[in-house]
């Protein structure tokens, strides 16, 4: 690298400043608060270490940037913002301090996620514990959480209860099969939506009992 690197020019909109050198085909972005505090403008020649500093700089408003994008959409794990951001290549060390920076204004927070994200899952879609366990998982929130947020939102409601409400989703489609079939159906269904053998079989039975009752009406 020459180290003659010459600022070329300084291009503005809003906060986000390009900057154009000689020594790169594609230009440095970062805040108008860099440009300010380290005096740039068109036609000064910085040095190597100057250079490096604003390279690092750039990613770190590049990625500061990328995460309030990402949290303005919706709420993130640590583990998926982490993803994302090493999808945009920016460096280790950056990524990590973006994670702490919105981690302390509160914005990142496992435990509020894993425990909002459970009641909307258990909401729309009633499940049992090692179905909630391990779609948490995929959110990339540790075991030891997942686990234990499936216990608290889970107790707020009898098993049996939420396997029925999990089975009335299918009932219209089991119900017109002969008896064993669609007994067999509803308790695979119910295991692969997380519930045990017993609930499943008492969520069955509740349906049934209910749906010839009316038919005898």
């Amino acid at each position: 690298m020459s180290n003659q690197i010459k600022i070329l020019k300084l291009g503005r909109r809003g906060n986000r400043v390009t900057i154009t050198l000689s020594n790169l085909d594609r230009p440095l972005i970062v805040s108008e608060e860099t440009v300010h505090r380290y005096r740039l403008v068109d036609g000064i020649v910085i040095t190597p270490s100057q250079f490096e500093q604003l390279r690092h700089e750039s990613h770190q408003y590049l990625c500061d940037s990328e995460s309030a994008r990402l949290l303005a959409l919706r709420e993130h794990s640590v583990g998926e913002l982490r993803t994302k951001l090493k999808r945009k290549e920016f460096p280790s060390n950056v990524i990590e301090d973006a994670i702490k920076k919105y981690r302390r204004r509160g914005l990142l927070d496992d435990a509020q996620y894993a425990y909002k994200l459970s009641e909307r899952v258990v909401n729309d879609r009633p499940c049992g514990k090692s179905y909630l366990t391990a779609y948490l998982q995929k959110k990339m929130i540790a075991r030891d959480l997942a686990e234990k947020t499936a216990e608290m939102v889970l107790s707020n409601e009898a098993d049996t209860d939420r396997a029925k409400r999990a089975l009335q989703k299918r009932w219209n489609r089991f119900k017109q099969f002969q008896l064993e079939v669609a007994r067999n159906k509803s308790y695979n269904y119910l295991a692969r939506r997380g519930f045990s053998y017993d609930a499943a079989r008492k969520a069955f039975e509740q349906l049934l009992s209910e749906a010839q009752g009316d038919d005898r009406d």
